[in-house]
């Protein structure tokens, strides 16, 4: 099994980020905001704990929580962002870590009824949020998880480990 790569390592490698973006830690994984795809506002990604590339390696205690807690970032990233469908996205091909891409979809963006592979990754990556943009999305997505894994009974933390 692979080593454990820190939140911090984690955040670098999936999106070239720095805890400046990190969200929250949920009890089997990481969520951050995407610092270069707001093209979709609340881009967002949850990074499993474990160092495993593929579900099924997980033991069925822990894949099933950690399915758990990203429907529930998925549902905090819609209901702060607003978005009209959200997409989610394991793949790993780039990254052999079990990691999920949370997509906000709009319906104004130029493909609204394909996946977000088809779209030029040049326009995905056109549009910049200012840190104080991403920073009031981090805020209130913070408060929105914090309110939902209670109903849970999840634990979460704010503060990025090592």
């Amino acid at each position: 099994m692979p080593s454990k790569p820190s939140v911090r390592e984690l955040m670098q490698l999936i999106d070239n980020s720095d805890e400046k973006y990190f969200v929250a830690e949920l009890e089997t994984g990481y969520v951050s905001l995407s610092s270069k795809r707001q093209y979709f506002k609340g881009y967002s990604f949850f990074s499993s704990k474990m160092a495993v590339n593929e579900l099924h390696y997980m033991p069925p205690d822990f894949r099933t929580k950690h399915l758990l807690e990203m429907t529930i970032v998925t549902e905090a990233v819609q209901n702060v962002v607003q978005a009209k469908k959200m997409n989610v996205a394991y793949l790993g091909n780039s990254l052999p870590h079990v990691h999920w891409n949370i997509i906000p979809r709009f319906g104004n963006d130029p493909m609204p009824h394909d996946a977000i592979w088809s779209i030029d990754r040049g326009l995905i990556e056109s549009v910049t949020l200012s840190d104080d943009e991403l920073l009031a999305i981090k805020s209130t997505l913070r408060a929105e998880l914090e309110r939902m894994v209670g109903r849970y009974g999840i634990g979460i933390s704010f503060e990025c480990a090592a």
